[in-house]
């Protein structure tokens, strides 16, 4: 190719870059004036005294050392910190990080795709852009650059894709430099989220396409194997952090227990969820931050879902060696998923938009370039599919700058997926709470009743409405929710705390002793437990006890107006 026609490919590889990155800002650019959500911004943020306080030795030293909210992911931890040190409280500023990182992602992509299928001429040109496009504006990627929580997702797949340049650039060169590289930021990506544990699997896909390492006329499993070998440290990473990942989970409680989840029902949940996340792929609607965990599952289900997952692995098996692409997006798809997918169940979704962040590129790169294969060999006219692409890009960019809007707030967000989903527990409860906090308490035990009406378990649901009942003046009602509460969970601090504030109204104080003391024992940092131990020492006569634990709660929150006022009121 002559420099001219270089220079000139060049050119249009960069206004494609433009055009990306504009559709990028023209869906996420609001987010910059979003507020936090209460679902998981405010534990990874706000309520995070170490990432409030910002960038430090002490609290990256506390990032690397300690478990968060029942994961490991201590890079994501310090970026939060980062987002401290330099923008303050901004919360419009944190989510502008997070679309930086995602266009970055848009952009590594596009690019290691014109470099990976050789040119960058049209052949490889419209489809890179095609995939990144879809890439970019897929209303199911909302959630993970609308959200602050998912952080994990856009940094881990910043690294990720780092990591394939750096793969390339050893695949093409053998230079020891881009396979330390390739370590380092697969490294880098796991320490940021565990879900890059499937990378070294991916990067085996890519050897098959577009990198063409493997010869299909030749032993195919000695040159699969022989791939395997050379990324044997990578796997090892991978290795290490699903060790650490499971240490994380159990220590945290997030994952759930074989009588909680019968491995049946996981199953059945995973081989219905492979094709459900391919129904929002064609078909972005009714999104939602939560859809709650079945109950039961009919079997014709996963049956069909099995059946149709084992039919388009055996084709594209058959026809790796005419068309490595389509095995290569295929089993990228099913592969990358598998962390999330359920089998090792973390929570109680049944699936999430955020876990098809990375597997949908698979399903990006086969429709894109399986296009263009079939025009350029003229099976289907050029022009009318182009047309029909940039159609197919204009309503995903319509749509995903609609579902954008629902991050707003939390209230856009948990009404939007209450208006889209049934039995919602979680955001019945979520809605409940901030309701709650806007003290429209009737609308808030709705919710609440709402909750647990779904969820049968759900005893923090239980537990604020016996709040709301008991402040209403119905403290027996109040007492049996907080009863039912504790008989689900008898280590739940605030049931046992508002429990024990009922015993003392009722005048039972050693009662109430026995359950403030507890809560207060369970959440050592909390200085209402402290502040209701002082009151309670206070009516029954004790002043020098109820001095003392007013004090304990001004060490814990010397700006805690009420244990002041108390003490203050004690002579």
């Amino acid at each position: 190719m002559s420099g001219a026609k270089v220079g000139n490919e060049m050119k249009k590889a960069l206004i494609a870059a433009v055009i990306l990155s504009s559709l990028v800002l023209i869906v996420y650019g609001q987010c910059g004036g979003f507020e936090l959500v209460t679902y998981d911004d405010t534990s990874y943020v706000t309520n995070n005294q170490r990432v409030m306080q910002g960038i430090s030795t002490e609290n990256i030293g506390w990032a690397f050392s300690t478990f968060q909210l029942a994961n490991y992911h201590p890079l994501t931890v310090v970026s939060h910190m980062l987002d401290t040190s330099l923008f303050g409280d901004s919360a419009g500023a944190r989510h502008l990080v997070n679309v930086f990182f995602h266009l970055c992602n848009v952009l590594l992509l596009f690019f290691f795709l014109i470099k990976a299928t050789r040119g960058f001429d049209e052949d490889g040109l419209i489809p890179s852009f095609f995939v990144a496009a879809l890439f970019a504006v897929h209303p199911v990627h909302v959630e993970s650059v609308a959200w602050v929580a998912e952080r994990k997702d856009v940094l881990s797949t910043f690294f990720w894709l780092s990591a394939m340049h750096s793969w390339l650039v050893w695949v093409k060169d053998r230079n020891m430099g881009a396979y330390g590289l390739a370590f380092f930021f697969t490294g880098l990506g796991i320490l940021a989220k565990p879900m890059v544990v499937t990378l070294p699997a991916a990067l085996v896909l890519l050897d098959i396409w577009p990198l063409n390492r493997v010869d299909f006329t030749k032993n195919q499993l000695a040159q699969l194997a022989k791939l395997i070998v050379e990324k044997l440290p990578l796997f090892g990473l991978s290795i290490l952090s699903s060790v650490l990942t499971v240490m994380a989970q159990q220590g945290g409680g997030a994952m759930q227990t074989v009588e909680s989840f019968p491995l049946g029902l996981r199953v059945s949940n995973a081989l219905v969820s492979y094709v459900a996340y391919l129904g929002e792929l064609v078909a972005p609607v009714n999104l939602a931050v939560f859809y709650p965990y079945p109950h039961e599952i009919p079997v014709w289900k996963p049956a069909l879902a099995a059946l149709f997952i084992l039919a388009v692995s055996a084709v594209a098996i058959r026809f790796i060696k005419k068309f490595p692409l389509g095995a290569v997006g295929w089993f990228w798809y099913l592969g990358t998923l598998v962390p999330v997918i359920g089998l090792v169940q973390v929570g109680d979704q049944s699936m999430a938009d955020r876990y098809a962040y990375i597997p949908f590129m698979g399903i990006y790169m086969f429709i894109a370039f399986g296009v263009a294969r079939l025009a350029r060999e003229g099976r289907i006219p050029g022009k009318p599919a182009l047309a029909a692409g940039t159609a197919v890009l204009v309503v995903l960019l319509a749509g995903a700058y609609t579902q954008a809007g629902h991050w707003k707030d939390s209230k856009a967000l948990y009404t939007r997926a209450l208006a889209v989903t049934e039995n919602n527990h979680h955001m019945h409860y979520n809605y409940g709470n901030l309701l709650e906090r806007e003290k429209n308490y009737t609308e808030a035990a709705k919710h609440f009743k709402a909750a647990f009406k779904a969820d049968p378990s759900h005893y923090k649901a239980m537990t604020s409405l016996a709040s709301i009942l008991s402040r209403k003046g119905d403290p027996y009602t109040a007492l049996d929710l907080y009863q039912r509460a504790l008989q689900i969970n008898p280590d739940y601090a605030p049931a046992l705390g508002n429990r024990g504030i009922v015993y003392m109204q009722q005048g039972k104080f050693e009662s109430a002793i026995a359950d403030i003391r507890k809560a207060q024992q369970l959440e050592p940092q909390q200085p209402n437990h402290m502040i209701n131990m002082g009151l309670l020492y206070y009516m029954r006569g004790d002043n020098s006890a109820a001095k003392e634990w007013l004090r304990r709660a001004l060490q814990v929150d010397p700006n805690n107006k009420l244990a002041r006022k108390n003490l203050a009121l004690i002579p």
